[in-house]
């Protein structure tokens, strides 16, 4: 499971590939110390979520270890498991009964329903 922060650098590191920690930095969404984004890389290292790949000039460049579906599929699961029992279905009603729909999500979701039921 992901933190906050360590999701917000698995993104980046998602979206450009191969990266320095600044180059990390520059593309954030909200301002995070060049320091506190190394640490978080390293932590993301240790857990085997990012890989170093070689150096550009002193720095080191760092890209993902595992693809986005695989984390994001997991993660899923675990929020399930954690906070609804285990039920998928609990957890997709809950998304979304409060969150605020609008109607191309839904006819997106209902095509996606009827494709999982035609291939049953």
């Amino acid at each position: 499971m992901l933190t906050a922060p360590e999701a917000e650098v698995m993104n980046v590191m998602w979206s450009i590939g191969e990266a320095a920690v600044a180059d990390v930095v520059e593309r954030l969404p909200r301002e995070l110390a060049y320091t506190t984004v190394m640490t978080t890389i390293r932590i993301l290292e240790e857990k085997g979520f990012v890989e170093k790949r070689g150096k550009r000039g002193r720095a080191f460049l760092y890209a993902a270890a595992v693809d986005k579906s695989a984390v994001t599929g997991s993660m899923t699961h675990e929020i399930a498991k954690r906070l609804f029992g285990g039920s998928v279905k609990s957890l997709m009603l809950n998304l979304i009964s409060d969150s605020k729909v609008d109607s191309s999500d839904l006819a997106e979701i209902k095509q996606l329903i009827e494709q999982l039921e035609a291939g049953e």
